[in-house]
């Protein structure tokens, strides 16, 4: 492929020959000066022919707007291109439009030709018979969308990388009326001590308060201005956004230093989220949506897994594989506007609320993987709220006291010595059930995103100990559980 320079070509006459019997005329344009034709779709293994009065050049785009070949030649030429896809052409011939004119002359005509197996490539800027004619089928050149948004320097300078000693994740800065922030997720900041922000160049930055939404997984740290580069926040987000509206999100990837804009359109919204189809990738929770239009932002980029969504969500979500399915793994935006409140965090007790709860859950989790772990998979992605495997309980001191106590008890004993080991299993098995339930039921005065993990973590709990009290009056099922393990 001929690629990235522009080759003169120049023969005694111009014109086309007709299509061969295995080439097909996908697409035809005349006209003359600059023009930016329409995207058109080709297969692999095609090129663009050209009949021109002067020299012209042309150059194949891809969408993004990246040069993927070009020639220019006078009278007739073409240009041949492997691969196949959706193309625009960048035509000019240096006319200059002439103002009394109302329909200037035409000055060239492109055709995209499908070729044929047989082809081989090496025909490439071939030559044609002569003759200037334009077919009837000449498609006259309409204006092209305009090319894909792209992420500006300044834009990717307001990605943000936030550590603690548990977890990493990402953020942004952003300025409103009411100061500059740093904006993430409430969740990063759980159960994470020491956290530390830093900008794209590794320069940390200081932090001066933090607020929680009350009704979303929102977290804005005040800081200190240090003539960072800010997203602008709306003065008013409800107006001026519509579904269609472009958006662009820098996908961050597993790298922090490597920032390219990912752009998309919104497909939905409603008062905490957007949606949108931008195809993101892992790392990019955390990143900001951007309003192409205004150049503000809207939205905190969110993963969620195994979300129930519409079909006609699911339908135009692009990473989709199955159109129509209800659980699928979108990214969407929760909105920075539209919270119902904000509440002002002491860094040390939001810690100490945290840690507790994850530890009440990392102890359910052990008990629901001794009654209920399935085999160990191949593949274990390290998914803490996942279904555990059957040695998740191994975790835990106490579970795995009580399973060594079982198997010295049951090793050699017959079947009522057995049962009266698995009773007392299932004493052992209560203890840990009934672990932290009382304190966490008093524990009244917690943040708002704490209360609803709290609630979240008491109804998994009290599962488990529904099921205790069923294997209490079926002991042989406990006694075939502990045997299993």
């Amino acid at each position: 492929m001929r690629s990235l320079f522009f080759p003169i070509l120049a023969a005694a006459v111009i014109g086309f020959a007709p299509a061969r019997a295995n080439e097909t005329i996908v697409q035809e344009f005349s006209g003359s000066g600059a023009t930016t034709t329409g995207l058109f779709k080709v297969q692999d293994r095609w090129e663009v022919r050209w009949n021109a009065r002067q020299v012209v050049s042309v150059a194949v785009m891809s969408p993004d707007g990246t040069i993927v070949a070009g020639a220019a030649g006078v009278l007739r030429g073409s240009l041949f291109v492997p691969l196949g896809g959706r193309y625009y052409f960048k035509i000019s011939d240096g006319t200059a439009a002439s103002p009394s004119a109302s329909e200037p002359a035409v000055s060239w005509h492109l055709q995209v030709v499908q070729l044929g197996t047989s082809v081989a490539a090496s025909q490439a800027l071939t030559v044609y018979t002569p003759f200037f004619i334009f077919p009837d089928s000449a498609v006259t050149p309409v204006p092209a969308p305009p090319p894909p948004p792209v992420l500006t320097d300044e834009q990717a300078r307001t990605v943000v990388t936030i550590k603690g000693d548990n977890a990493q994740g990402a953020g942004f800065l952003m300025r409103s009326p009411e100061g500059t922030f740093v904006v993430t997720h409430l969740h990063l900041l759980a159960a994470n001590p020491n956290i530390q922000i830093f900008t794209r160049s590794g320069a940390p930055v200081t932090t001066l308060a933090l607020k929680g939404a009350i009704d979303r997984d929102l977290a804005l740290f005040a800081i200190r201005d240090d003539h960072y580069s800010y997203l602008p926040l709306p003065a008013d987000a409800a107006k001026g956004v519509d579904a269609g509206d472009q958006v662009i999100i820098p996908d961050i990837g597993q790298q922090t230093d490597i920032l390219l804009g990912k752009p998309g359109r919104i497909i939905g919204m409603s008062a905490e989220r957007i949606d949108f189809d931008n195809v993101m990738g892992p790392g990019s929770s955390g990143a900001p949506v951007i309003h192409v239009k205004s150049g503000k932002v809207l939205a905190l980029v969110t993963a969620v897994k195994n979300v129930d969504v519409s079909d006609d969500l699911a339908k135009a979500w692009a990473a989709n594989p199955v159109p129509g399915a209800a659980g699928i793994i979108p990214y969407f935006g929760l909105r920075l506007s539209g919270v119902r409140g904000w509440e002002t965090y002491d860094g040390s007790r939001f810690l100490a609320e945290t840690l507790f709860l994850r530890q009440f859950h990392l102890n359910t989790r052990s008990l629901d993987s001794y009654l209920n772990g399935k085999r160990r998979r191949a593949r274990n992605n390290g998914d803490d709220n996942g279904p555990p495997d059957n040695r998740y309980f191994l975790n835990n001191p106490k579970l795995s006291g009580a399973n060594d106590n079982y198997k010295q008890l049951a090793g050699d004993a017959d079947r009522n010595q057995r049962f009266e080991a698995a009773n007392e299993l299932l004493s052992d098995l209560e203890g840990v059930a009934n672990t932290d339930v009382d304190t966490l039921q008093d524990w009244t005065n917690l943040y708002a995103y704490d209360r609803v993990w709290a609630q979240q973590e008491l109804a998994y709990r009290k599962a488990l100990k529904k099921e205790l009290d069923d294997l209490g009056n079926n002991i042989v099922r406990l006694d075939n559980i502990a045997r299993s393990h």
